[in-house]
Protein backbone atom coordinates (compact mmCIF):
# COMPACT_ATOMS: atom_id res chain seq x y z
CA UNK A 1 0.00 0.00 0.00
CA UNK A 2 2.61 2.20 0.89
CA UNK A 3 4.55 1.46 -2.54
CA UNK A 4 1.10 2.36 -4.20
CA UNK A 5 0.87 5.54 -2.28
CA UNK A 6 4.35 7.02 -3.32
CA UNK A 7 3.89 5.64 -6.80
CA UNK A 8 0.83 8.00 -7.10
CA UNK A 9 2.72 11.08 -5.51
CA UNK A 10 5.08 10.84 -7.97
CA UNK A 11 2.68 10.82 -10.56
CA UNK A 12 0.69 13.56 -9.12
CA UNK A 13 4.27 15.41 -8.80
CA UNK A 14 4.98 15.05 -12.49
CA UNK A 15 5.35 11.59 -13.44
CA UNK A 16 7.62 8.41 -12.57
CA UNK A 17 11.64 8.54 -11.53
CA UNK A 18 13.40 8.32 -14.26
CA UNK A 19 14.90 5.00 -15.34
CA UNK A 20 18.36 4.43 -13.80
CA UNK A 21 18.91 1.05 -14.79
CA UNK A 22 21.66 0.77 -18.31
CA UNK A 23 18.42 -0.98 -20.37
CA UNK A 24 16.16 1.54 -19.23
CA UNK A 25 18.27 4.34 -20.39
CA UNK A 26 18.90 2.31 -23.64
CA UNK A 27 14.95 1.95 -24.12
CA UNK A 28 14.59 6.01 -23.18
CA UNK A 29 17.68 7.42 -24.97
CA UNK A 30 17.73 8.48 -28.08
CA UNK A 31 20.31 8.90 -30.74
CA UNK A 32 20.80 12.55 -31.68
CA UNK A 33 24.04 12.00 -33.92
CA UNK A 34 26.83 9.91 -34.96
CA UNK A 35 30.05 10.86 -35.63
CA UNK A 36 32.88 9.12 -37.64
CA UNK A 37 35.84 8.81 -34.99
CA UNK A 38 38.17 6.92 -36.25
CA UNK A 39 39.47 3.73 -38.77
CA UNK A 40 41.95 1.16 -39.68
CA UNK A 41 42.23 -1.63 -41.93
CA UNK A 42 40.40 -3.87 -39.34
CA UNK A 43 37.90 -1.43 -37.77
CA UNK A 44 35.75 1.53 -38.09
CA UNK A 45 34.52 3.45 -34.99
CA UNK A 46 32.02 6.03 -34.30
CA UNK A 47 30.44 7.75 -31.85
CA UNK A 48 26.57 7.57 -31.52
CA UNK A 49 25.45 10.75 -29.82
CA UNK A 50 22.60 10.14 -26.82
CA UNK A 51 19.89 12.20 -25.51
CA UNK A 52 18.68 10.96 -21.87
CA UNK A 53 15.56 12.12 -20.60
CA UNK A 54 15.40 15.18 -18.74
CA UNK A 55 16.12 14.65 -14.88
CA UNK A 56 16.76 16.33 -11.65
CA UNK A 57 20.48 16.94 -10.94
CA UNK A 58 21.24 14.03 -8.30
CA UNK A 59 19.18 11.45 -11.11
CA UNK A 60 21.43 12.70 -13.70
CA UNK A 61 25.19 12.92 -12.15
CA UNK A 62 24.45 9.52 -11.52
CA UNK A 63 23.79 8.65 -15.20
CA UNK A 64 26.81 6.75 -17.13
CA UNK A 65 28.64 8.73 -19.82
CA UNK A 66 29.02 5.50 -21.62
CA UNK A 67 25.99 3.53 -22.36
CA UNK A 68 26.72 0.70 -24.29
CA UNK A 69 29.47 -0.37 -26.62
CA UNK A 70 28.01 -1.98 -30.36
CA UNK A 71 30.18 -4.21 -32.25
CA UNK A 72 29.28 -5.64 -35.33
CA UNK A 73 30.31 -6.85 -38.64
CA UNK A 74 29.16 -7.92 -42.15
CA UNK A 75 28.56 -11.44 -41.08
CA UNK A 76 27.15 -11.35 -37.56
CA UNK A 77 24.02 -9.79 -35.93
CA UNK A 78 25.14 -7.03 -34.09
CA UNK A 79 25.82 -7.14 -30.75
CA UNK A 80 25.27 -4.66 -28.54
CA UNK A 81 26.84 -4.36 -24.40
CA UNK A 82 25.17 -2.01 -21.69
CA UNK A 83 28.45 -0.45 -19.92
CA UNK A 84 29.04 0.29 -16.00
CA UNK A 85 31.93 1.64 -15.22
CA UNK A 86 33.88 -1.22 -12.63
CA UNK A 87 33.68 -0.55 -8.67
CA UNK A 88 35.71 1.40 -7.48
CA UNK A 89 35.60 3.90 -10.73
CA UNK A 90 33.75 7.16 -9.55
CA UNK A 91 31.69 9.02 -11.87
CA UNK A 92 32.89 12.51 -13.26
CA UNK A 93 29.39 13.88 -14.38
CA UNK A 94 29.93 17.50 -15.39
CA UNK A 95 28.14 20.17 -16.72
CA UNK A 96 27.80 19.75 -20.81
CA UNK A 97 28.75 16.38 -21.03
CA UNK A 98 27.04 14.73 -23.58
CA UNK A 99 26.29 10.87 -23.36
CA UNK A 100 27.52 8.44 -26.00
CA UNK A 101 27.60 4.91 -27.01
CA UNK A 102 30.51 3.42 -29.33
CA UNK A 103 29.77 1.54 -32.54
CA UNK A 104 32.67 -0.78 -33.35
CA UNK A 105 32.48 -2.00 -36.68
CA UNK A 106 34.97 -4.64 -37.80
CA UNK A 107 36.47 -4.66 -40.98
CA UNK A 108 39.01 -7.83 -41.29
CA UNK A 109 40.76 -10.04 -38.15
CA UNK A 110 44.27 -8.62 -37.37
CA UNK A 111 47.12 -11.02 -37.53
CA UNK A 112 47.90 -13.53 -34.75
CA UNK A 113 49.88 -11.74 -31.62
CA UNK A 114 53.67 -12.59 -32.02
CA UNK A 115 54.24 -15.79 -29.57
CA UNK A 116 56.35 -13.63 -27.02
CA UNK A 117 54.83 -10.74 -26.00
CA UNK A 118 55.51 -8.00 -23.50
CA UNK A 119 55.12 -9.41 -19.99
CA UNK A 120 52.78 -8.05 -17.02
CA UNK A 121 49.88 -6.41 -20.48
CA UNK A 122 47.15 -8.41 -18.93
CA UNK A 123 44.35 -6.32 -17.71
CA UNK A 124 44.20 -5.63 -13.92
CA UNK A 125 42.82 -8.39 -11.17
CA UNK A 126 39.22 -8.26 -11.25
CA UNK A 127 38.36 -7.16 -14.55
CA UNK A 128 35.08 -9.16 -16.50
CA UNK A 129 35.37 -11.14 -19.51
CA UNK A 130 32.62 -11.86 -22.30
CA UNK A 131 33.53 -14.21 -24.78
CA UNK A 132 32.58 -13.85 -28.14
CA UNK A 133 32.93 -15.28 -31.42
CA UNK A 134 34.95 -12.97 -33.11
CA UNK A 135 35.66 -10.67 -30.43
CA UNK A 136 36.03 -10.28 -26.41
CA UNK A 137 34.73 -7.93 -24.18
CA UNK A 138 36.59 -7.12 -20.83
CA UNK A 139 35.69 -4.25 -18.31
CA UNK A 140 38.60 -3.43 -16.35
CA UNK A 141 39.33 -0.91 -13.86
CA UNK A 142 43.10 0.68 -13.76
CA UNK A 143 44.54 1.55 -10.28
CA UNK A 144 46.71 4.52 -10.33
CA UNK A 145 50.16 3.76 -10.49
CA UNK A 146 49.51 0.26 -11.25
CA UNK A 147 52.84 -0.72 -13.95
CA UNK A 148 52.36 -4.11 -14.20
CA UNK A 149 49.01 -4.17 -16.35
CA UNK A 150 47.63 -3.56 -19.67
CA UNK A 151 44.77 -4.39 -22.19
CA UNK A 152 46.05 -7.77 -23.33
CA UNK A 153 47.59 -10.05 -25.70
CA UNK A 154 45.27 -9.13 -28.32
CA UNK A 155 44.95 -5.83 -30.41
CA UNK A 156 42.16 -3.89 -29.10
CA UNK A 157 39.51 -0.80 -29.17
CA UNK A 158 39.92 0.61 -25.85
CA UNK A 159 36.76 3.03 -24.48
CA UNK A 160 37.40 4.89 -21.72
CA UNK A 161 34.83 5.37 -19.22
CA UNK A 162 35.93 7.79 -17.12
CA UNK A 163 38.51 10.82 -17.17
CA UNK A 164 41.88 10.34 -15.92
CA UNK A 165 45.71 10.68 -17.12
CA UNK A 166 47.11 7.62 -18.77
CA UNK A 167 50.55 6.47 -19.81
CA UNK A 168 50.83 4.33 -22.73
CA UNK A 169 52.83 1.89 -23.62
CA UNK A 170 53.75 -0.10 -26.92
CA UNK A 171 56.59 -1.96 -28.24
CA UNK A 172 58.79 0.23 -26.52
CA UNK A 173 57.14 3.55 -27.39
CA UNK A 174 56.02 5.25 -24.23
CA UNK A 175 53.15 8.38 -24.29
CA UNK A 176 51.18 9.80 -21.87
CA UNK A 177 47.85 11.71 -22.40
CA UNK A 178 44.59 12.62 -20.53
CA UNK A 179 41.56 10.78 -21.53
CA UNK A 180 38.00 11.64 -21.38
CA UNK A 181 34.62 8.75 -21.59
CA UNK A 182 33.65 7.90 -24.17
CA UNK A 183 37.31 8.18 -25.63
CA UNK A 184 37.98 5.32 -27.92
CA UNK A 185 41.43 4.30 -28.95
CA UNK A 186 43.43 1.72 -31.15
CA UNK A 187 46.17 0.04 -29.23
CA UNK A 188 48.63 -3.16 -30.80
CA UNK A 189 48.58 -6.51 -28.53
CA UNK A 190 50.51 -6.38 -25.47
CA UNK A 191 49.95 -2.78 -24.73
CA UNK A 192 50.35 -1.86 -21.16
CA UNK A 193 48.09 1.22 -19.98
CA UNK A 194 48.89 2.76 -16.48
CA UNK A 195 47.05 5.54 -14.66
CA UNK A 196 48.99 8.75 -13.64
CA UNK A 197 46.15 10.64 -12.10
CA UNK A 198 44.95 10.27 -8.82
CA UNK A 199 42.07 8.38 -9.43
CA UNK A 200 41.12 4.79 -10.68
CA UNK A 201 39.95 5.08 -14.83
CA UNK A 202 37.13 2.18 -15.97
CA UNK A 203 37.80 1.12 -19.70
CA UNK A 204 35.48 -1.22 -21.79
CA UNK A 205 38.37 -3.51 -24.05
CA UNK A 206 37.45 -4.66 -27.12
CA UNK A 207 39.85 -7.53 -27.90
CA UNK A 208 39.58 -8.72 -31.56
CA UNK A 209 40.07 -12.20 -32.45
CA UNK A 210 42.96 -13.10 -34.86
CA UNK A 211 43.24 -14.64 -38.17
CA UNK A 212 43.82 -18.01 -38.50
CA UNK A 213 47.57 -18.69 -39.31
CA UNK A 214 47.95 -19.87 -42.90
Amino acid sequence: MRRLLAALALVGAGGLPAAQEPADLLAAARVVGEAAAWENEYVRVWYQLLEYPAAERRVAESRPVVLYVRVTSETDVAGTHLLQAPRGVRSLWRPGVVPCGVRVEMLARPPAPPALGEPDTDPPRGATTEEHRRYRLILAAFRPQDYWVGTGRLPSVTIFLSDGVVEVRTQGVRRKMGVRACDAFWFEAFTRLTVVHDDPVGAAIVQLSPAASS
